[in-house]
């Protein structure tokens, strides 16, 4: 048994005291709640987040650890919805083929795609199905999870929905977890924990996630029926 995470920067644990001391992509963080979560249960830890992925890349990522079929508890955070992910032709054969459009970028891809092809409402869209798709996945094949989410637009209803949308959220939710009701990093801002110029909790806050997990793991990882 092990334990292997999925998500962005917030998961791979950027910005920490063990960031690999100004290396340009730094190894994924001991100092992470996941991380932290591995060593309180005394299981090896394998993180597959990357910074400044989107959603679609950590499902690929998530999909292809539990197409090996190898006992693990798979801990997930979803990242923001506008992120949008692609392949790198260029780069298919390479380690990292992903690219990632961010919101407030300066590049070209950035400027075509948020000016003529970005909405909302395929936001939520296809993060929800990404979502359901990871939950029957990992139900299917009997892994335990910790599901969480950093953007509240996957549960907003008021705006951009459907009755696919209204369907999934309804789906999903039971399987998702947070930190006193609210994402991890609107949680350190509640309770004053540090956090670094580009919004990373840092250790204390990722110790205190660690412990709301730990204290109550059995609920975190108890699926519904």
């Amino acid at each position: 048994m092990k334990v292997k995470s999925f998500g962005c920067s917030f998961i791979y644990g950027s910005d920490l005291a063990d960031d690999g001391n100004g290396l340009y992509i730094a190894p994924p963080s001991k100092l992470s709640w996941p991380s932290l979560v591995a060593q309180n249960m005394n299981l090896p830890y394998e993180c597959y987040a990357y910074p400044s992925s989107g959603n679609l890349r950590i499902l690929e990522q998530l999909l292809s650890q539990a197409a090996h079929n190898d006992p693990a508890l798979f801990i997930i955070g979803w990242t923001w919805i506008d992120r949008f992910d692609y392949i790198d032709e260029l780069a298919q054969c390479s380690s990292h083929p992903w690219k990632t459009v961010l919101p407030g970028s300066s590049t070209i891809e950035a400027s075509t795609y948020f000016k003529n092809f970005h909405t909302q409402f395929r936001d939520k869209l296809v993060t929800l199905s990404y979502i359901k798709l990871a939950i029957d996945t990992l139900k299917q094949k009997n892994y335990p999870f910790i599901m969480t989410y950093m953007d509240d637009l996957i549960f907003e209803t008021k705006w951009h929905c459907n009755p696919a949308i209204t369907d999934m959220q309804d789906y999903v939710r039971p399987y998702l977890s947070n930190f006193d009701g609210m994402s991890m990093l609107a949680w350190s801002r509640k309770y004053g924990y540090k956090i670094s110029e580009a919004w990373h909790p840092l250790e204390e806050a990722q110790a205190g996630a660690a412990k709301i997990v730990n204290d109550d793991l059995d609920r975190y990882i108890k699926q519904p029926v």
